[in-house]
C-alpha cells in the first residue's frame, strides 16, 4: 500500500492522452484519405500514453470489432436532421473527454474549430493534399477558380489549428511556404506515412510469366483522368508488345466508359483490362498478386499513397517524382531508382520494358530491399512517438 501511496505521489496527473480522430468511415471506400486516416489512429493507438476514440459517421458492429483490436473506440455521429452529413461530425457526445482532436483536409478538418470550443481541447489539422496545383489538371467546370476557394479555406484552416501535419515532404514545403507569414516552424510536423502492415505478410510468387501486367490503381474518377497520368501510363504500356495495363479503379457502372477514355490514348483493347475500383482490402491484396508492376504516373500528387500500398506489398513500382511519395523515396538508399521524373510517355516505356527485361526473382529482390530502407526511413512507431510528445506538449495539464 506505502508503494501505492508513494507512486501516486510522484504521478499526481499521470493518465492517457485522449484523441479522437474525425473519420468518414472505418474502412477504405472513399480512396486513401480514409485509409491514412486509419492507419494513423491504428499506429497512435498502440502507444500505452494514448487512449485513441474514432468519431466516425457510420460504421458496423465488424468495424468496431476491427476497432477495438487496435484498441480504438469507435463512435458512431448522431444524425443532425438539416445538417450537412459531414457537419455531423461537428458534434461529439457532450460525455467523450477530449485533449486532442485530429481532423484531415477541409471535409474532415473544418469540424474541429467547433469541437475544440466546446470541449477545450487542442486542434491537429492534417494536410493531404495542394488544391491550388491540383486544380491545374482537375477536368470540371472552373477548376482553377474552385481548386483557389479550397485552397484559401485549407490554408485559413491551417492558420487557426494549434499544429498543422501535411502528408509528407511535398506537401510540407508546400505548406511551410504558405503559412510563413504566420506559422513558425513548431507549429508544423514533418510525417511521413510507413509501410503499411496489412500488406507486408503478402507473399509474392517467383513463377515465370510470358505477360507482364502493370497496374495502375485508384480511384478513376473522370475529373482526376490527366491528374493520375492514366493517359502516361496507356501511351506507356502501348509501345510494348509483352505488356497489358490492368486498370482497378473504374467508376460504378462506369466500365465501358472508363475503357474508351483510355482508348483515346493509342493502347490498343489487347492491351488493356479495365476493372471497378475495389472497396475490399482482400481483393486489391489478391490484384497485387496478379501483377508484375505498379506505375503512378501522377502530374502532381500530394503524397501517392496506392504507390506507399504496392511498395508494402512487395510490388516493384515505378512512381513520378512529382509525388510526395516520389519526393520520399529520393531520400532512401536506391530509391531514385523507382522514381520517374518526366511526363513523356516515352520515358515511362523506357523504365518499364527495362523492368520487364529483368527476371521476376530479381525484380522483387529489389523491391524487398527498396522496402526494409523505406521502413526504417519512414518509422511508424518512431513517428508516433514524436507526434505524441508534441501533442502532450501542446497540452495543457
Amino acid at each position: 500500500m506505502e508503494e501505492e501511496n508513494n507512486d501516486s505521489r510522484q504521478h499526481p496527473s499521470s493518465r492517457s492522452l485522449r484523441v479522437t480522430f474525425l473519420a468518414s468511415e472505418w474502412g477504405s471506400s472513399k480512396g486513401g484519405l480514409s485509409t491514412l486516416n486509419r492507419e494513423l489512429a491504428m499506429n497512435i493507438a498502440k502507444n500505452p500514453r494514448v487512449k485513441v476514440s474514432y468519431f466516425v459517421l457510420s460504421c458496423n458492429d465488424e468495424d468496431k470489432k476491427a476497432a477495438q483490436s487496435h484498441k480504438i473506440e469507435l463512435i458512431k455521429a448522431a444524425k443532425w436532421p438539416g445538417f450537412d452529413e459531414m457537419d455531423w461530425l461537428s458534434f461529439p457526445p457532450k460525455d467523450l473527454q477530449i485533449d486532442v482532436v485530429v481532423g484531415h483536409g477541409v471535409k474532415l478538418g473544418h469540424q474541429a474549430q467547433i469541437i475544440r470550443k466546446y470541449h477545450k481541447c487542442k486542434w491537429i489539422h492534417v494536410v493531404h493534399t495542394d488544391p491550388e496545383e491540383l486544380g491545374i489538371y482537375k477536368e470540371y467546370t472552373n477548376p482553377i477558380s474552385n481548386a483557389q476557394k479550397k485552397h484559401e479555406t485549407e490554408v485559413e484552416l491551417c492558420e487557426l489549428a494549434d499544429l498543422v501535419v501535411p502528408v509528407g515532404p511535398k506537401l510540407y514545403k508546400a505548406f511551410h511556404s504558405y503559412l510563413a507569414s504566420c506559422k513558425e516552424e513548431q507549429y508544423f510536423f514533418k510525417f511521413t506515412p510507413g509501410i503499411l502492415a496489412e500488406f507486408s505478410e503478402l507473399k509474392q510468387g517467383l513463377d515465370k510469366r510470358e505477360v507482364c501486367k502493370v497496374l495502375c490503381f485508384g480511384r478513376g474518377d473522370s475529373e482526376d483522368f490527366k491528374l493520375k497520368g492514366f493517359d502516361i501510363a496507356a501511351r506507356a504500356v502501348a509501345k510494348s508488345s509483352h505488356c497489358i495495363l490492368l486498370f482497378v479503379g473504374a467508376a460504378k457502372g462506369k466500365l465501358e466508359e472508363t475503357q474508351t477514355r483510355f482508348l483515346d490514348f493509342d493502347i490498343l483493347p489487347s492491351q488493356l483490362r479495365v476493372r471497378p475500383f475495389l472497396d475490399c482490402r482482400e481483393d486489391l491484396k489478391k490484384v497485387f498478386c496478379e501483377a508484375d508492376l505498379v506505375v503512378m504516373p501522377s502530374r502532381t500528387e500530394g503524397f501517392g499513397l496506392t504507390g506507399l500500398e504496392a511498395l508494402s506489398a512487395g510490388l516493384p513500382i515505378l512512381v513520378s517524382r512529382k509525388s510526395g511519395f516520389g519526393e520520399a523515396l529520393m531520400k532512401v538508399p536506391f530509391g531514385r531508382n523507382f522514381v520517374i521524373d518526366s511526363d513523356d510517355p516515352d520515358q515511362w516505356a523506357k523504365a518499364i520494358e527495362e523492368f520487364c527485361n529483368n527476371d521476376r526473382s530479381s525484380r522483387l529482390e529489389e523491391c524487398e530491399k527498396l522496402r526494409d530502407f523505406y521502413q526504417k526511413k519512414y518509422s511508424w512507431k518512431k513517428q508516433c512517438e514524436s507526434l505524441i510528445d508534441k501533442m502532450i506538449s501542446i497540452t495543457p495539464n
